[in-house]
């Protein structure tokens, strides 16, 4: 929260600074846009800007809370990263640090911060004032990849900021300021392990800083590097229980969870499904040993899971993935005159993360899973227990009478497997940023900034073992070549060459009869390596100028102008095509006819790939905008009236490809007198769409889908893609705040702030999966737009299953509305021991921050019903620290409330469980100053987080996959007990 000038108080401060003094505006030095270096006139070293604002220069008198916190403060209580002791706030507890990071997606992974639990997109991340290149393709930035150890302070707007700073600043502001004048040289160390003896992590970094030809350039620099191991999910309590759910969310059948939850028809040996046949429903439990499935606990009301038993489940997945990230900045400034100065920083961060995907599997979405039954991998006893009538029915490889189906999991934790057969990810995420420009004083007092950005984020992304499912159905055909009298794929034989051509040359035949069948290089043949490449790339020019333009009885009316000029880029370079089908030509078991003649390829929906494919595709786009602001001094010294003002900010944006769009700001600062301050804002922001919500290469998906038209269910794909005709998301904001700082209680702070905020627009994805979807279309005759969604063979009037989906798509749309609102409280005091006692000494801070937010509902498209929260409506952190002479203990609660888990309220869903309980975590840092004489000193810090290695409560099992994820809610700490000890000084 912000505090007047004699006792601001950051909201940052209040949790990461247990005993540093109360925070007062601080200056920040440069421009009215983006606090640049500042030229060497007197003038401009003592103005200040206020982030959130480009013409306030007193955070006293900002209607938007705004807060700033230095270096040294945040890492007080988390001596592990910024971006660490940023979340520790209630307003950032969403965010995604590489504590919490799970597997890689078209995102990467990395510490991305989100306001509001709105969404990091939504969250607009500055440095120096200055909008940095997104570092992926959903426009959010890795706050990891700034020079961390050059961040002289942190300024935190938490209310809407599009007028000012343009798109995303949604829910708000977060802005990191360099020191642009270190001197010296700064270093540190840490390392970290779980008390589980995994999760080992090192940072390290080196800072350094000089002037330059005689004072007027300087020049800063800084590298990094910092590893963590990966975390899988089966290392946790929780994850290594592998919860399921049963139950169809009904009152008489309520949802509820189990552990150790198995699929009853994919086994972790193959379940056979076959007719004419004695051995229906059971499984290879030795190679070429044909036996029974040993079911586990039955549930009530389903037959596709059970506890425990011999069904398939999702051993492996990752908790918090491998992650090594390396950066390197500098930054050059030089003083032309007393008025001007140039200024030129580079920033380069490499990010490689890698993490285990989903176990490989065999099973109806994915492959065709027949098998003849005369497979030459199968003893004569086995297939004659199959029912193989090959010797009787000289039409038995086209007729499909003697095919079997069988579907299995294949996982390294399960006995005999020969190798690690899981799918993983292996991505590395590249950020290069080059700004230019000039800043300084024109015209006496008016403050002006230019400059010119050049950035560019790589995603690479490889999909390990991704399964080609051509290839398995090929090698799926296993005979005995008549020549050699070895076991070939049947595209293999002179008969196929000779009717086909060499389709399949290398074909390895598969023999998935047994629990170490597979063979390495079977699964190899099946199993590639799928990449692709994603840059996106940004040039901006910006340019702002402010400056009082004339003077009012309460004071100088200050106005400011800017504009800027954005060209953005797109690329995605890959060798696989996710939107690729199936070819069955040549193949005897391919499709939905497999084993039963030639294969009508119109009517295959069998996907090329398995996962993690992306296509090829480039877009472009430009964007242009202009801005302007006041702030007018309205009344000044008058009862109850101690200053009065108020600020107005407007902007006009131009996208090339998404349209026009209008934002503004309107705030309130009312001082009532030294004691009280009210404060106050409503504004309309926005967030445009990405080029890759735009024009994201279609991708298809294997999904179940019942289809409510026709009453029968199968598998499919699903296709996703870009949508081109999006438009801009656009929200209405509201925020109302005291602030309280009795003068007649030294060190006591208390503030109260209410938000509101209203999106519309909001771009989501509307999938024909959904049942309510399919419900509009349904009940409206196929009129309704929705049912565009769906691919068919027939007119929508036929209800056969001859009628079901040949496709069903998932579509980006502005279809969705959101809304939140909540309060902020603080309570701050702090005092230094020896006031109380003069035999005492120390100082002693204590700090309540709470956040209150019992509304996020959204509306996912027209007609749907509302849906109310299912995440923590309350956080909370407390912090009480001591200092005596160069030690310093800190102590930390987090405390997340409970929630229920039922959204709807129109027609609630039930579960056994209903409400998921609060959950809290306790942190202990110990730090010790040692100064080295000459100027050199250093802190040696002991860290332990989630001292009492609390456990997070279980949210909801996986019905479709169970032991998918640690089922855990959002934000709460899954890695356990840490600790982390480290060093960081000054030479």
């Amino acid at each position: 929260m912000l505090r007047d000038s004699k006792t601001t108080v950051s909201v940052i401060a209040l949790l990461a600074s247990l005993f540093s003094y109360p925070v007062c505006a601080q200056t920040a030095s440069g421009s009215a846009g983006g606090g640049q270096d500042a030229p060497a006139a007197p003038a401009a070293a003592e103005t200040v800007v206020v982030t959130g604002s480009r013409v306030i220069t007193d955070a006293a008198n900002s209607p938007t809370p705004v807060t700033a916190i230095t270096q040294d403060q945040l890492l007080v209580t988390t001596p592990t990263t910024i971006a660490d002791a940023l979340t520790k706030l209630p307003q950032l507890a969403f965010s995604s640090t590489s504590r919490n990071a799970g597997g890689a997606s078209n995102n990467g992974a990395g510490n991305f911060l989100n306001l509001r639990n709105f969404g990091q997109q939504r969250t607009l991340v500055l440095q120096d004032g200055m909008r940095i290149p997104p570092s992926n393709s959903a426009g959010s930035v890795d706050v990891s990849t700034l020079p961390q150890m050059l961040v002289s302070r942190v300024d935190v707007v938490t209310g809407g900021a599009s007028a000012v700073y343009g798109s995303d600043a949604i829910t708000g502001v977060v802005n990191f300021i360099l020191d642009k004048n270190f001197e010296g040289v700064k270093y540190r160390a840490s390392a970290g392990l779980s008390t589980y003896a995994d999760g080992f992590s090192q940072r390290y970094g080196v800072a350094a800083g000089t002037s330059l030809f005689g004072g007027r350039g300087h020049f800063e620099g800084e590298l990094g590097w910092n590893h963590q191991d990966e975390v899988q999910q089966q290392a946790r309590p929780r994850g290594a229980q592998y919860w399921g759910q049963y139950g169809t969310g009904k009152i008489d059948d309520p949802y509820t969870n189990f552990p150790q939850g198995r699929l009853t028809q994919e086994t972790i040996y193959g379940n056979i499904i076959c007719s004419n046949c004695s051995v229906n429903g059971q499984q290879f439990v030795r190679n070429n040993v044909i036996g029974p499935i040993y079911g586990g606990i039955p549930v009530p009301s389903k037959t596709s899971v059970e506890q425990g038993g011999d069904g398939g489940w999702w051993s492996v997945g990752t908790a918090s993935a491998a992650l090594t990230q390396s950066h390197a900045f500098g930054r050059f400034s030089y003083n032309l005159n007393d008025d001007t100065v140039f200024f030129a920083e580079a920033n380069g961060a490499e990010a490689r993360v890698f993490s285990h995907f989903i176990p490989s599997q065999e099973d109806f979405q994915r492959q065709n899973i027949f098998y003849f039954k005369n497979n030459p991998f199968l003893a004569r006893d086995q297939q004659l227990l199959l029912g193989d009538n090959s010797a009787t029915n000289p039409n038995w490889a086209t007729d499909g009478s003697n095919t079997f189906q069988m579907p299995e999991w294949i996982d390294p934790l399960f006995p005999g497997q020969q190798g690690d057969y899981t799918r993983r990810t292996n991505s590395t995420t590249r950020n290069l940023t080059f700004t230019t420009g000039f800043n300084g004083v024109v015209f006496g007092d008016y403050l002006w900034n230019f400059h010119y950005t050049h950035g560019e984020s790589r995603l690479s992304e490889k999909g390990i073992n991704n399964g080609n499912n051509q290839y398995h159905d090929a090698q799926a055909d296993a005979v005995i070549d008549p020549d050699t009298g070895h076991i070939v794929c049947w595209n293999n034989t002179k008969e196929a060459i000779a009717l086909y051509g060499d389709l399949y040359p290398g074909c390895v035949p598969i023999d998935a009869f047994g629990p170490n069948g597979i063979s390495n290089a079977a699964f190899n043949y099946w199993s590639r390596t799928t990449k692709f490449a994603m840059t996106n790339k940004v040039d901006d020019i910006a340019a702002d100028i402010a400056g009082d333009i004339f003077t009012l009885p309460a004071g100088p009316i200050r106005a400011a102008l800017s504009a800027e000029m954005r060209w953005q880029d797109y690329t995605v370079k890959s060798n696989a095509d996710p939107t690729q089908l199936v070819d069955c030509t040549g193949l005897r078991l391919c499709g939905n006819g497999a084993g039963t003649g030639p294969v009508d390829q119109s009517t295959v929906t069998q996907a090329f790939w398995d996962n993690n494919a992306l296509a090829s595709n480039h877009a472009s786009e430009n964007v242009w905008e202009f801005a302007g602001e006041v702030n007018v001094p309205i009344l000044k010294d008058l009862p109850f009236i101690q200053a009065l003002s108020t600020d107005i900010a407007g902007r006009y944006t131009d996208y090339s490809v998404s349209g026009a769009v209008q934002t503004w700001k309107v705030g309130i600062d009312w001082r009532v007198n030294d004691d009280f301050r009210v404060r106050g804002t409503t504004s309309v922001d926005i967030r445009a769409p990405t080029l890759d919500d735009l024009y994201q290469p279609d991708t298809l998906t294997s999904i179940g889908f019942n289809d409510i038209l026709t009453g029968y269910g199968n598998g499919l794909e699903q296709r996703s893609g870009g949508n081109p005709n999006l438009v801009p998301e656009v929200s209405r904001t509201y925020t109302a705040g005291i602030v309280y700082t009795p003068t007649y209680i030294p060190g006591l702070t208390a503030s109260a702030d209410f938000y509101n905020i209203n999106m519309k627009n909001q771009i989501t994805s509307i999938s024909g999966s959904n049942q309510q979807i399919q419900t509009v279309c349904n009940a409206s005759g196929g009129t309704s737009p929705y049912c565009a969604l769906y691919i068919r063979p027939h007119p929508w009037t036929d209800t056969s299953p001859d009628n079901y989906p040949l496709e069903v798509l998932s579509e980006k749309l502005n279809a969705a509305f959101q809304a939140t609102e909540g309060e902020d409280y603080e309570i701050d005091y702090g005092f230094d021991t020896a006031d109380v006692d003069s035999s005492l000494k120390g100082l002693v801070n204590f700090r309540l921050f709470v956040n209150v937010q019992p509304k996020i509902d959204s509306i996912q498209f027209t007609g749907a019903q509302i849906q109310h929260t299912t995440s923590q409506k309350g956080h909370a952190s407390f912090m009480a620290g001591y200092t005596l002479g160069n030690w310093s203990v800190n102590y930390q609660l987090t405390w997340f409330s409970g929630f229920y888990k039922n959204g709807f309220l129109a027609t609630p869903t039930y579960y056994a469980e209903p409400r998921v309980p609060s959950f809290n975590t306790s942190d202990i840092t110990v730090t010790k100053k040692v100064d080295f004489g000459d100027g050199g000193a250093a802190q040696m810090y002991v860290s332990v987080q989630n001292v009492f290695n609390a456990q997070t409560p279980v949210v909801n099992g996986s019905a479709s996959n169970p032991g998918v994820g640690l089922a855990a809610p959002a934000g709460e700490d899954t890695m356990g007990r840490y600790f982390t000890i480290g060093i960081r000084g000054n030479l």
